[in-house]
């Protein structure tokens, strides 16, 4: 099948397409009831759909000046005691995973530590216990903390 658009169309469509924040922890609290979600203070009114947008114009246009007082601030932005020691590429996931409203914990446990899903664990065990519906939801790395959290929730003891 062939589908025919017009000059215009095309240019909403594909041109003006602006990649879109997702929040999956955010979705999470609303759907279930939890708070695994956090929103951050970036300072001058900016909100996190505004850095998101600020992220993506440095990977995709390596436009990053809109984040370097972003990444200066991250020491008093960002609750991370060692936020020197940090390298510029974590500094980033950190900033991307404030963007995106997760826990301070997760974003540790994953931008920091390295986490993955793939060798995390604690969170598939989790996942079998949950409906299905609720393990499509979880769609982030879970820390410790925001596993007993869904733990609780869910009224799961053991794991």
């Amino acid at each position: 099948m062939n589908i025919l658009i017009t000059e215009n169309q095309y240019k909403v469509l594909i041109e003006r397409h602006e990649e879109f924040n997702n929040k999956p922890a955010k979705d999470f609290d609303q759907m279930y009831g939890t708070a695994l979600s956090h929103t951050y203070d970036f300072g001058d009114g900016l909100t996190s759909d505004d850095v998101w947008k600020l992220w993506t114009n440095c990977r995709d246009n390596d436009e990053c000046d809109g984040l370097k007082p972003i990444l200066n601030n991250l020491q008093n932005s960002f609750p991370y005691y060692d936020m020197g020691k940090l390298d510029i590429p974590q500094k980033v996931w950190v900033i991307q995973g404030m963007a995106s409203e997760f826990s301070p914990s997760d974003i540790v446990y994953f931008s920091i530590h390295g986490a993955t899903y793939k060798d995390n664990a604690d969170q598939k065990r989790l996942e079998s216990h949950l409906p299905d519906e609720v393990k499509r939801n979880i769609r982030w790395v879970l820390s410790p903390d925001s596993i007993e959290v869904i733990k609780n929730r869910f009224g799961i003891y053991e794991i």
